[in-house]
């Protein structure tokens, strides 16, 4: 992107005090100060609809476009900006959040935001959005409905040919991540069958989990059919997390690989950073450790190679325990800023630091440093 190309915002509706809110509580923490301050920014100059460049937008709120782009990038990856792109103009569009129910129940955001920021502090911002609940049962429902006060009559169908304001839904954080939604149906007993299945939104609900937990079409038959049986033929978002998350606790595969002429960078670069996180981890950090892992990826427009080195080394030195989110963007960011940009070189410098750790000379030309040879090993055992 150069500086001087061109950008215009949009957004289809305004933000109520209930989007506000949810913005400032439970995105702001995934998003950082910046990604929010951008969003905000974006909105006052989509009402101003005027075409800027990014060296005007840089000069008036002290951006560099790396920072930009990185900042950029957040608000995309949480589905509240649509980034399109003709030659050297660009059309930003801006999307509503999520409300709060959707975003901690409906979709995998509150489990990120749950590991950013620990149960204690999940606790206290939950309960900023419960609503009071009456009991209505000892009333009788006296509502007019519309046809008791109004004769339908033949008309015309309604033809409207242009866009309209409204809320559109927010469909969470989208994902590349493809899943064989088809074969899942197929699997699924006849008996757990029903119309249910056919919803784009509980597809959706579906995909997003095995994304999350890396499981096959049969490990999804399974969590169904577990969270059916408590359930009947009703299948709600909580008994499929709940089934999850427990058959992710209680899954212990045995995987093996045939050997084959792999280099270890391109064995690197395709890992799965599940393998990592069940070979390396602490059994009771696994499960926090995949979805910090897993929101690295998905933060950061990187070789995976390169977040496969980092999750390594860190765990590593760390005895097994991933440290927070943020603490791994910064090793990733310092890594950046040194030049890493392939896996290759994630290697190469991630033996830098382990000749450093050595004391030995930082000029001395070693080769790649026993443990990694034999973390390699390890894994190549697991992957399959």
């Amino acid at each position: 992107m150069r500086n001087a190309s061109t950008f215009q915002l949009h957004r289809n509706t305004d933000l109520s005090r209930s989007d506000d809110k949810v913005l400032a509580f439970l995105y702001q923490p995934l998003l950082g100060l910046d990604a929010y301050a951008l969003y905000r920014i974006f909105g006052h100059l989509a009402d101003l609809g005027k075409t800027m460049t990014h060296q005007e937008l840089f000069d008036l709120y002290a951006f560099k476009q790396q920072a930009f782009l990185k900042t950029r990038n957040r608000l995309e990856a949480l589905n509240l900006l649509i980034v399109y792109q003709k030659d050297d103009h660009f059309r930003y569009v801006l999307k509503p959040p999520l409300s709060a129910k959707q975003f901690l129940i409906d979709t995998v955001l509150g489990s990120y935001l749950q590991s950013e920021i620990g149960q204690t502090n999940m606790d206290m911002v939950a309960e900023l959005f419960q609503v009071e609940t009456f009991d209505h049962s000892a009333y009788k429902n006296m509502t007019k409905t519309f046809d008791e006060l109004y004769e339908f009559k033949h008309v015309n169908p309604l033809s409207i040919d242009h866009p309209l304001e409204g809320k559109s839904q927010n469909g969470g954080s989208s994902l590349r991540y493809r899943f064989d939604y088809q074969a899942f149906v197929k699997n699924v007993p006849e008996r757990l069958k029903n119309s249910q299945l056919l919803s784009e939104k509980f597809k959706d609900q579906i995909t997003k989990i095995a994304f999350v937990y890396q499981f096959s079409v049969e490990d999804m038959v399974e969590v169904y059919e577990q969270a059916s049986r408590t359930r009947g033929q009703t299948v709600t978002l909580n008994q499929l997390n709940l089934k999850a998350r427990l058959h992710y606790q209680n899954k212990n595969k045995e995987m093996v690989i045939e050997e084959k002429e792999t280099s270890e960078t391109d064995m690197l670069a395709k890992l799965n950073p599940q393998v990592i996180i069940q070979k390396y981890s602490k059994t009771d950090y696994q499960g926090i450790a995949l979805s910090t892992a897993l929101e690295l990826l998905a933060k950061n427009d990187v070789d995976p190679g390169i977040i496969n080195v980092i999750l390594i080394l860190v765990l590593k030195n760390k005895n097994g325990i991933l440290p927070h989110y943020n603490y791994l963007e910064k090793v990733l960011i310092d890594w950046l800023g040194k030049g890493v940009q392939t896996t290759e070189d994630a290697i190469a410098y991630s033996t830098k630091l382990e000749t450093k750790w050595q004391d030995r000379k930082k000029t001395q030309k070693v080769a790649e440093p026993d443990w990694m040879d034999d973390y390699l090993k390890d894994l190549a055992k697991m992957e399959g």
